[in-house]
C-alpha cells in the first residue's frame, strides 16, 4: 500500500507531532519512514562571503544530522525501517524532489485546525505536495500525536471508523481503495458519507418552532443520495461500508458533521472531485474540511495525477 512514508522535520515540537502517528503507520503497513530536514538559505546570505556561507550550513547540517539521527535510532529500536536526510534549497521544492527520487508515496506532517495551515514552511509544503500532486498528504493536529502521555498509551490509539466522503463522481471514489486498504489494516469500519443541501427551516421571531421546508426536490435528492450509497455498498470489498446520508447547508459542514455523528477518527479525501475539490485545496470544500475538523485527514491523489 505505503512502502514508504516521510515526515518533514525543522527540529521543533508542532513538525514532531506528526511522528507517532507515522510511527503507527510505519510499524503497521511495514514501510520505511524517511525524516528529513531542509536547511533553508540564510537570511543573510547576500552579506556572507562564500567561506562563511559554507561553514554556516556545514554547522547546521551537522546539527540536523545529529537530530535526525538521534529521533531514527529510537524507531530502529523498535524495529522500524528509518532513512534520513538532509537536504539544501526552498523546501517545497527540496521536498518534491526527493520525494520523486525516492518514489516516496506519502507524506505524514502536521497542520493546525481552526484558521488553516500555520503560515510557516509546514504550510507552503502541504500546499505544493497538493498542488504538484508529489504524493499523498496526511495531515494531523498537534494532539493527535501529543495526546498519549506515555509509551503504553501510544500504541492503544488507532483509526476505529475510517470515513469517506463522496460526491458521485468517480474522482471521489478513488479515496476509497486507500481508505479500505487503511481500515482493514486496522481492523476498521469503513464508512462512506454524501451530503445534500438540508431544507430551508422557517423560524419564527415569536418563540414558535421552525418549520421544516422539506419539498419534493430535497427529497429525491435524499433518495438519490441513498440509491448511489446502497450502490457503492452493493459493490462489496473488505470491509464493507457503512452508508451515512447527511444534510447540511454545505458539504464541507455536512462532511465534519457526518464524521460526528457515525465517530469517524480518520477523514480520506479525494483531492478533486466534483464541485470543488480542485487540485488545489486552499479555497476549496477540502480546506474547509481541513480547517474545520480535529480529526487527521488523508488527501488522496486520483490514480492519474501520479
Amino acid at each position: 500500500m505505503f512502502p514508504s512514508l516521510l515526515v518533514p522535520l525543522d527540529g521543533s515540537d508542532f513538525s514532531e507531532d506528526a511522528i507517532p502517528v507515522a510511527r503507527r503507520l510505519a510499524r503497521l503497513l511495514e514501510a520505511r519512514l524517511h525524516l528529513v530536514h531542509v536547511i533553508r538559505p540564510a537570511p543573510d546570505a547576500d552579506l556572507k562571503s562564500p567561506q562563511q556561507d559554507l561553514e554556516w550550513k556545514s554547522k547546521i547540517r551537522e546539527g540536523a544530522e545529529g537530530y535526525l539521527d538521534a529521533l531514527a535510532s529510537e524507531m530502529e529500536e523498535e524495529g522500524i525501517r528509518v532513512t534520513t536526510a538532509v537536504l539544501e534549497g526552498g523546501v517545497p521544492l527540496a521536498l518534491d524532489g526527493y520525494l520523486k527520487r525516492s518514489r516516496i508515496p506519502l507524506v505524514v506532517m502536521t497542520t493546525h485546525g481552526a484558521g488553516g495551515f500555520r503560515r510557516w514552511w509546514l504550510g507552503s509544503v502541504a500546499d505544493a505536495i497538493l498542488r504538484k500532486g508529489s504524493a499523498h498528504l496526511l495531515l494531523v493536529r498537534p494532539w493527535n500525536g501529543a495526546e498519549a502521555t506515555g509509551e503504553e498509551a501510544e500504541p492503544e490509539r488507532t483509526f476505529r471508523n475510517v470515513v469517506v466522503p463522496l460526491d458521485g463522481s468517480s474522482e471521489a471514489e478513488a479515496a476509497l481503495f486507500p481508505a479500505r486498504q487503511l481500515a482493514r489494516r486496522f481492523g476498521s469500519r469503513l464508512s462512506v458519507v454524501r451530503v445534500v443541501p438540508a431544507p430551508l427551516e422557517l423560524t419564527s421571531i415569536y418563540g414558535v418552532a421552525g418549520v421544516r421546508m422539506e419539498g419534493d426536490g430535497h427529497r429525491r435528492r435524499k433518495d438519490e443520495a441513498t440509491e448511489y450509497l446502497d450502490a457503492v455498498v452493493a459493490r462489496g470489498g473488505d470491509p464493507v461500508p457503512v452508508a451515512h446520508v447527511a444534510e447540511a447547508k454545505g458539504a464541507a459542514e455536512g462532511v465534519i458533521q457526518a464524521a460526528r455523528d457515525v465517530e469517524g477518527d480518520l477523514l480520506v479525501l479525494s483531492s478533486h472531485g466534483r464541485g470543488g475539490l480542485s487540485r488545489m485545496v486552499l479555497g476549496s470544500v477540502a480546506d474547509k474540511i481541513i480547517r474545520g475538523t480535529t480529526l487527521p485527514v488523508l488527501v488522496v491523489r486520483p490514480p492519474e495525477d501520479h
